[in-house]
């Protein structure tokens, strides 16, 4: 009798033990959290990541996104998995966007220079609507590649939940229009042009002579049709792209302003990565963002040839034109200085020279 007892007790601690060492077992990979975050990685669970835009599903930046999602899901052999937004269906701003990235609404995406600065406060990202500043694509990589994005980076990290990956670019900002050819800036003399609202850009276009006219973008292409508008300026391939030609055909590629797009991942999600996937993400953003430039590249050299081939009138400024329209700017340069801050302003400019 007591012999029996002792080995039912035996018994039952021996599956109360096993019941206990199965119930931590459970705790570790039952949520896919563990205290540091890393046990989604562990179990080998889904990850989301949503990204969005504000732009139709053939535009390059989406283009671009669709490439991201390939891209990290075949490196993570699935274990990330990528819900891409476009058109404005989650959010209709380029602050917007930012809102969203801070407070975990989506986990990566990109967004404009002046929507980051607008939404972070970080003036140093306003320096990319100063007028005529870059020449070329690659003076603007400079900066964003060097000492002055790193500062941008650590400025937004500190300011905002987010973290930044890299830069890209949706072009360069020309001037379409259905009056005349434009080659110096006393042509753009009583044109209305759209613009947005931004004062960089209102004062640009007034100091280039013509008459900035703030619209919604979503009806800028019956404005032009109507006359309520002679004309565009904003990102060449854009204007491409929404065909604004068939109903403007003299296109100048001033180049006036560059629009570089900052890619942001929200911080917490980003600590609650293994190491690995932290690896994985990076090395995907990567080859996004090598992908996403030479897109850029070639959306711009297409919607030139693809103007040229509709029977645009296409503008290309000589040397000798572009230093008018500069020496043209010059006084907004001088006004938004403080905008942009001018420790920004000549740090920026110093690395340029050097």
């Amino acid at each position: 009798m007591n012999k029996g007892l002792k080995r039912m007790g035996i018994t039952l601690l021996f599956i109360m033990s096993l019941a206990i060492f199965a119930a931590c077992g459970g705790n570790e990979e039952g949520n896919g959290k563990g205290d540091e975050g890393e046990a989604s990685s562990k179990n080998g669970e889904t990850i989301t990541i949503r990204m969005a835009n504000q732009v139709d599903e053939k535009n390059f930046l989406n283009q671009g996104y669709v490439k991201f999602k390939e891209i990290i899901e075949e490196k993570s052999d699935g274990q990330f998995q990528v819900e891409i937004y476009n058109g404005g269906t989650l959010v209709t701003s380029d602050e917007e966007i930012v809102e969203s990235l801070k407070s975990g609404s989506i986990e990566l995406s990109t967004s404009s220079a002046y929507g980051t600065a607008n939404t972070t406060g970080v003036d140093a990202l306003k320096l990319f609507d100063m007028p005529m500043l870059f020449d070329s694509r690659e003076d603007a990589y400079e900066l964003l590649d060097g000492e002055y994005g790193e500062g941008i980076k650590e400025q937004i990290e500190e300011k905002a939940n987010v973290q930044v990956l890299g830069f890209i670019d949706l072009g360069f900002y020309g001037i379409l229009n259905n009056d005349r050819s434009i080659e110096k800036p006393e042509d753009l003399k009583g044109l209305k042009i759209r613009t947005s609202a931004a004062d960089l850009h209102l004062d640009t276009m007034s100091a280039m002579g013509g008459n900035p006219t703030p619209m919604a973008y979503s009806e800028v292409f019956t404005g032009l049709q109507q006359g309520t508008i002679d004309g565009v300026s904003t990102t060449t391939p854009l204007i491409y792209g929404d065909r604004f030609f068939e109903v403007s055909k003299n296109m100048t590629v001033t180049n006036q302003v560059f629009l570089p797009h900052v890619m942001m991942v929200n911080n917490d999600f980003y600590n609650g990565l293994s190491d690995e996937l932290k690896t994985i993400l990076e090395e995907s953003v990567n080859e996004y963002v090598t992908y996403a430039r030479e897109l850029a590249v070639n959306a711009e050299e297409e919607a030139v040839q693809g103007m040229k081939d509709e029977g645009v009138n296409v503008v290309e400024l000589t040397d000798e034109q572009r230093q008018a329209f500069k020496k043209a700017v010059e006084p907004v340069i001088e006004k938004h200085i403080d905008t942009v801050g001018k420790e920004n302003y000549e740090k920026a400019i110093e690395q340029l020279e050097n």
